[in-house]
């Protein structure tokens, strides 16, 4: 009798206790798949190397957290000169600052799909950034999409004759 009350016990523990757990899904980036774009009023191109954490579901935004960074050193324009001129000790500083990173604090819905906010580090420069996105899950693929701006000059990039205002563009497929 007091092994079969120890046992239900036990069983009713572990139900209850089950609906305390947070649910959350972890995508892995498709890493040959994913676009990031920047483009400026002089210069445009592509960045690589993305890695890191995305734990993110649409219903449960309180437990997403985005944790990433691209790999300076991958930076491309078309043009070898201008990509060197980017990863120089004036610019980007791609060997002293070899990441680009990017750490989420809170997600919200928003009428066009979802907003995130969090720290762009850039250089040895934080700053806050919103970056409003798109969210199309289907089974167990995604795709972020999403497009912000930032002033160059707020991470003390500081190389003239490129424009000031570098308009960000991100496609994310993503797994689980």
């Amino acid at each position: 009798m007091k092994k079969t009350i120890s046992i239900l016990v036990l069983s009713l523990v572990l139900i209850l206790s089950s609906f305390t757990i947070s649910w959350y899904t972890l995508w892995k980036i498709q890493e040959n798949d994913y676009v990031i774009k920047f483009e400026t009023s002089k210069a445009s191109g592509t960045i690589k190397g993305l890695e890191g954490k995305i734990l993110f579901d649409k219903q449960q935004l309180s437990t997403a957290d985005i944790d990433v960074s691209v790999d300076v050193n991958t930076i491309a324009t078309g043009i070898w000169l201008k990509n060197n001129h980017a990863k120089a000790e004036d610019f980007l500083n791609a060997e002293k600052f070899p990441k680009i990173h990017f750490k989420s604090k809170s997600f919200k819905k928003t009428s066009a799909g979802f907003e995130v906010d969090g720290t762009l580090r850039i250089k040895d420069v934080a700053k806050q950034v919103q970056i409003p996105f798109s969210f199309d899950e289907n089974s167990n693929k995604a795709v972020f999409k999403g497009d912000f701006e930032i002033n160059r000059k707020d991470y003390n990039l500081d190389k003239s004759g490129i424009g000031e205002i570098i308009k960000i563009q991100i496609k994310l497929p993503v797994s689980h």
